[in-house]
């Protein structure tokens, strides 16, 4: 499971930035997989560097790139409004600016 930490204040879209916590060790497949099982919010899975999935509770309605699926995860960051949740993850191989 995952969890989220605010590390923002809340702006006036109601929106945050999170860090998000993992509690073990994820590749890019096995994070998204958790993350769209999640079927009350919605939003876009960024990978640094690399691709992007746009969830719509569940539903992928784009696909990330095959090669990104098995980097492993380095860190997380989102940001949360309303129902609304966009991570960015960043890869093993991606620069972190």
């Amino acid at each position: 499971m995952i969890k989220l930490n605010q590390v923002t204040p809340t702006y006036g879209d109601a929106t945050a930035g999170y860090e998000v916590i993992l509690d073990k060790e994820y590749t890019v497949k096995e994070l998204l997989d958790t993350v769209i099982s999640n079927k009350d919010e919605w939003g876009t899975f960024y990978v640094k560097g690399g691709s992007k999935c746009d969830d719509a509770r569940g539903n992928c309605k784009s696909k990330l790139k095959e090669e990104d699926l098995d980097k492993k995860v380095i860190s997380v960051t989102g940001r949360v409004g309303w129902s609304n949740m966009d991570y960015t993850v960043f890869i093993s191989n991606a620069e972190l600016i």
